[in-house]
């Protein structure tokens, strides 16, 4: 199922302005590493990685800021018509729900845990995809602000053991952004 689900994520990626690659890339690397070292479900945690951001690849959110409820449901439909297990279905549709930082769902589960910090993790590893959003956001002389904020929540809402694997990474872009401690 992984090949397919991967397969799947690259054919949607195809001729799209923005690219997803790099970011959903480096959660899966993430999802992988944290889940074998904590003695999660690397399966349902590599599933939910490439499927994590669907809908925004998609680009077919109604309304803003939930791509994690439909993203879940989205996910599980795909899976559904693709026979996967029903019970495994339903962890990674968790997974997917509760990846994001809607306070209205938090991850529970380790699995879903080790998503949501693989997803953040990812963004230190993509910081020019950041800094062009950040561009998307905001008035350009509030690009840094916007950017130090974003890190600080990101870095919080992380595992302990994502936080030392991004430690580095983190001190790295509050110099390059100005911030002095």
């Amino acid at each position: 199922m992984i090949e397919k689900v991967k397969k799947y994520f690259y054919e949607l990626c195809k001729d799209k302005h923005f690219s997803w690659i790099p970011h959903v890339e480096s959660t899966v690397k993430y999802a992988k590493q944290l889940a074998q070292q904590l003695g999660a479900d690397e399966e349902i945690v590599e599933i939910s990685a490439w499927l994590h951001d669907i809908r925004k690849i998609h680009n077919k959110d109604t309304t803003k800021n939930v791509h994690h409820i439909q993203g879940s449901e989205t996910a599980g439909e795909l899976l559904t018509e693709w026979g996967y297990d029903a019970a495994k279905i339903e962890k990674v549709k968790e997974c997917i729900l509760t990846h994001s930082s809607d306070k209205t769902y938090p991850p529970k589960t380790l699995e879903s845990k080790v998503l949501a910090s693989a997803d953040a993790l990812s963004h230190f590893d993509n910081f020019p995809l950041m800094v062009n959003s950040a561009y998307r956001h905001v008035k350009p002389d509030e690009v840094n602000k916007w950017l130090l904020d974003k890190y600080a929540r990101t870095f919080d809402k992380m595992m302990p053991e994502a936080k030392e694997i991004a430690q580095p990474k983190y001190e790295a872009i509050k110099l390059l952004l100005g911030e002095q401690d």
